[in-house]
């Protein structure tokens, strides 16, 4: 996680050293949850490795997933961590996985310290924006093969890891229809 916050060169040393000794070391089998719906979040994760996958369940039951987190990314259930209301979403690992997680008050403790970090977390909040409006508009401009098509550009991780039904989902597709899609290719 220092490297990371290192990498985005903001940070002085001096800053740094504020956050060593923040997180704590967490763990989640594969299938287990790092929040389920109904529930508080109060906490932000790092991914130090595994994959996290974030989703809704529809009024017909069915899984819906929305976002898929790799090592080296963050993962929350956002709003209900800005809010303090009850999420909507399930956040679960896809595949063991070890993550540093940072509670919601030492955060804010974290923010209260310095403008450089008040910063940092604007930044990661504004980045987390774009990802969400990107996703929104591609599905409202773009057909399911275009959305497979970026994420094999971009997120080929995505196609190696994931397993069909969450992917297919993630698209907005049935497997079948995805296992068409990659009949084509």
């Amino acid at each position: 996680m220092i490297e990371f916050f290192k990498s985005l060169q903001l940070l002085s040393d001096a800053e740094l050293q504020k956050i060593v000794g923040l997180p704590k070391e967490k763990t989640l089998k594969k299938g287990e949850y790092l929040i389920q719906e109904g529930k508080i979040c109060n906490e932000i994760v790092f991914v130090k490795s595994g994959i996290l996958r974030s989703f809704y369940n529809n009024s017909e039951g069915s899984e819906i997933t929305n976002c898929i987190t790799f090592e080296n990314e963050f993962m929350s259930a956002f709003s209900s961590f800005i809010t303090q209301q009850p999420t909507d979403e399930n956040i679960q690992a896809l595949y063991d996985s070890d993550l540093l997680s940072i509670n919601r008050e030492e955060l804010n403790r974290l923010y209260e310290s310095s403008l450089t970090w008040q910063k940092v977390g604007r930044m990661l909040t504004e980045f987390q924006y774009v990802e969400i409006e990107k996703r929104i508009v591609s599905f409202q401009k773009q057909t399911a093969k275009q959305r497979y098509d970026t994420l094999l550009k971009y997120r080929s991780n995505y196609i190696k890891f994931i397993p069909l039904q969450h992917l297919a989902s993630y698209l907005g597709i049935t497997p079948r229809h995805l296992s068409r899609l990659r009949k084509e290719l």
